[in-house]
């Protein structure tokens, strides 16, 4: 991956799954696997992230899987990012197959394919450099500068989550378990990126392929005559990002 495109990913990936909604919310012990799956995924479209907390594994002590705690106002800035990638889920269960403690369930979920968002943005994004570059800029000072508003103003990301308009349906697999008579669900990398619409995962379609493969070609082509070593200072940019993300979860 071109480095400047892996290190604004990292940093608009981050941002994503560190934000979430501390809204206060009912912490009902769910009774039966359908009922820790309609609670949770009910509870993430709405960002009761109380309510789904209490219904999945996704806090591990201060860390989360998926939409951190945005009790805190640094974070609040990422909530219209996150109302937006939630806002058509659904979902529907097919089945449920119960084993003593523990369960497997069949659920379609359907949301808008939010996939094309970070790509287009990227693209712009090194369309921007281009455009500089001829203006003079100082280019590594401009990454630099681009890669702090991909953290600090996630409001320029909204405008493309906004801009997909494509729907899709998958059908996944839905691992729970009980403890102390209360069924959660176990969340894993993969039904986190279904449930928030494949939104930065670096799952471009083949229509905005050829339009990131064409502008990295050009950034890569001209980053020696730019006299920029984006591979030396790629180490210091991601070491910033993971300060800046740190703090947001702390």
């Amino acid at each position: 991956m071109n480095p400047f495109k892996h290190i604004l990913s990292t940093s608009l990936i981050c941002a994503m799954l560190v934000t979430g909604c501390g809204a206060e919310g009912a912490k009902g012990q769910a009774q039966t696997p359908e009922d820790a799956i309609q609670t949770a995924l009910t509870a993430l479209r709405e960002l009761d992230m109380e309510t789904f907390n209490a219904c999945t594994n996704n806090r591990k002590g201060d860390k989360y899987l998926l939409f951190g705690d945005l009790l805190k106002d640094k974070g609040r800035a990422y909530l219209p990012l996150a109302e937006t990638m939630v806002a058509n889920l659904s979902w529907e269960i097919n089945s449920i197959e119960e084993t003593g403690d523990t369960a497997i369930a069949n659920v379609t979920i359907h949301n808008k394919d939010f996939s094309n968002a970070v790509g287009d943005y990227i693209a712009d994004m090194i369309r921007y450099v281009e455009e500089q570059h001829r203006l003079g800029a100082d280019i590594s000072l401009l990454i630099d500068n681009i890669i702090d508003e991909a953290l600090h103003n996630p409001e320029l990301l909204l405008p493309y989550l906004e801009s997909c308009t494509e729907e899709f349906s998958a059908d996944i697999t839905i691992n729970l378990s009980r403890v102390d008579d209360t069924w959660q669900i176990h969340l894993t990398d993969s039904l986190c990126e279904t449930l928030i619409g494949y939104a930065g995962f670096d799952n471009f379609t083949e229509d905005i392929e050829p339009l990131i493969k064409a502008a990295e070609e050009f950034f890569n082509n001209n980053l020696k005559r730019w006299g920029v070593d984006l591979e030396q200072n790629a180490g210091q940019w991601l070491n910033q990002i993971g300060e800046k993300v740190n703090n947001l979860l702390h």
